[in-house]
C-alpha cells in the first residue's frame, strides 16, 4: 500500500550520510522525460527533499535505489521499494529501457545488436569480443605504468571518432588532452589542432579530487548523460581515493559502505543510460600468497562483484599483458599489447 508521504515528514531522514549535487556544470541541463511526480504517494514536499539531493526523474530514483531514497526522504523502505518498482515499470512502458520481461530470443538479438567501441589493438578488442559494450560495466586493474588510462585514451579516441560523445570523471588527475590530440594525430584522425579542437569538444571532462565531490558528481550525472548521450563513461582512479581517505580499520565499514554505492551507481548508469562504464583501480600486493601473483586489485569483494567484466593489465618486458579475469561470457584469456603514439597498439 502507498502511503501519502505529506502525512510522514516528520519522520528524521539520514541527510548527513549524502552527498548533494555539486554545482551544475556550464552545460545546458534539460529535464528528464517522466519525473519522480508521475508516483503515487510522492508529494511536494517529498519531491523538494529529492530534489536537493538531484533525484528530479524517474531514471535519477532508479539510479539510487530504494535505501538512499529512504535515507534522503525519511519514508519506510517498503514504500521507497514500490516507488522504485512504479519507476522501473513507467521506464519500460515509454521505451526508455529494455523490459525486463523480454523473452530470451530477444533479449539475444537485442545484445547481438550492441554497438561496441573498439581500442583497435587486435588481441586486446578479441579478448572483450570486438570491444567494450552499452549496458556493461568493465574494471581494468593493474600497476602504474601497465597501460590502464592508455585503454581509457584508446577508446575515447574511437568513440569521439564515430561522432559520440565521452563522459570523463577524472580522479588522479591523469586525463590530458594533448594525449587524446596525439593518439586522434597517429592514428590519421586529425590532421592538425583545429580538428583535434572539433573531436575534444565531445568530451566532457569532470575532474573530482576528493570522494565528496565524486560522489556528488555521480549524484547528478544524469542531467548530463540526459544531454550528452555519450556511447562510452571513464571512471578513472575512483576507488584508490576511498583507500587514501577512509584511513585505519576504525573507517573501514563506512568505506566499503561507500564504495558500494559508487558500484552500485556506475552500474545502473550504465543500464538505464544505455552506455559502457570503464573503470579504472589501482592494486595491492597480497603477503599471504604463497604462490601465484600476489597483485590483486583494492576494494574488496564489493568492487569484485559489481564489476560486470575485469581485465588485468600487467608489465611483460617491453610488452603489457592484458587478461581477462572475470566476465559472464569469456574464458580466462590474454592478449598481448605495446604503448605507443597510438595508444593500445598491436605486437610487432
Amino acid at each position: 500500500m502507498v502511503i501519502d508521504d505529506d502525512e510522514n515528514e516528520s519522520v528524521e531522514t539520514l541527510e548527513e550520510t549524502q552527498t548533494p549535487i555539486q554545482n551544475e556544470t556550464e552545460i545546458e541541463i534539460v529535464d528528464l522525460e517522466l519525473g519522480v511526480d508521475q508516483l503515487k504517494g510522492v508529494g511536494a514536499v517529498t519531491q523538494k527533499k529529492l530534489q536537493t539531493f538531484g533525484v528530479t526523474s524517474l531514471i535519477d530514483l532508479c539510479i539510487r535505489g530504494a535505501q538512499e531514497i529512504k535515507e534522503i526522504t525519511g519514508v519506510a523502505k517498503p514504500t521507497c521499494d514500490n516507488w522504485v518498482f512504479q519507476s522501473q515499470k513507467l521506464l519500460e512502458e515509454n521505451n526508455m529501457i529494455r523490459r525486463s520481461d523480454m523473452s530470451t530470443v530477444d533479449l539475444w538479438e537485442y545484445q547481438k545488436s550492441y554497438p561496441v567501441i573498439a581500442t583497435k589493438c587486435i588481441e586486446v578488442d578479441n579478448l572483450i569480443d570486438g570491444g567494450v559494450r552499452p549496458e556493461a560495466t568493465y574494471e581494468v586493474y593493474g600497476e602504474f605504468g601497465a597501460g590502464k588510462t592508455q585503454f581509457c585514451n584508446s577508446l575515447t579516441v574511437e568513440s569521439i571518432h564515430d561522432g559520440n560523445n565521452v563522459i570523463w570523471i577524472d580522479c588522479e588527475d591523469t586525463f590530458k588532452p594533448n594525449r587524446i590530440a596525439e593518439i586522434l594525430k597517429a592514428r590519421g584522425y586529425a590532421d592538425n589542432d583545429e580538428e583535434c579542437t572539433e573531436y575534444l569538444n565531445r568530451i566532457t571532462y569532470l575532474y573530482c579530487p576528493n570522494t565528496e565531490q565524486l560522489m556528488g558528481t555521480i549524484n547528478g550525472l544524469s542531467k548530463i548523460l540526459d544531454v550528452k548521450k555519450p556511447k562510452l563513461v571513464i571512471l578513472d582512479g575512483a576507488i584508490g581515493q576511498f583507500r587514501e581517505e577512509y584511513l585505519g580499520r576504525g573507517t573501514l565499514a563506512e568505506r566499503q559502505m561507500q564504495i558500494a554505492r559508487l558500484m552500485s551507481h556506475i552500474k545502473n548508469i550504465s543500464f538505464y543510460f544505455r552506455c559502457a562504464v570503464v573503470f579504472t583501480n589501482q592494486v595491492q600486493s597480497d603477503p599471504s600468497m604463497m604462490f601465484g601473483d600476489p597483485i590483486k586489485p583494492i576494494g574488496g569483494n564489493i568492487v569484485a562483484h559489481a564489476s560486470g567484466y575485469r581485465l588485468y593489465f600487467k608489465k611483460s618486458g617491453k610488452k603489457r599483458l592484458a587478461r581477462m579475469i572475470d566476465s559472464p561470457e569469456h574464458a580466462m584469456a590474454d592478449a598481448e599489447y605495446i604503448l605507443t603514439a597510438k595508444g593500445i597498439d598491436n605486437v610487432e
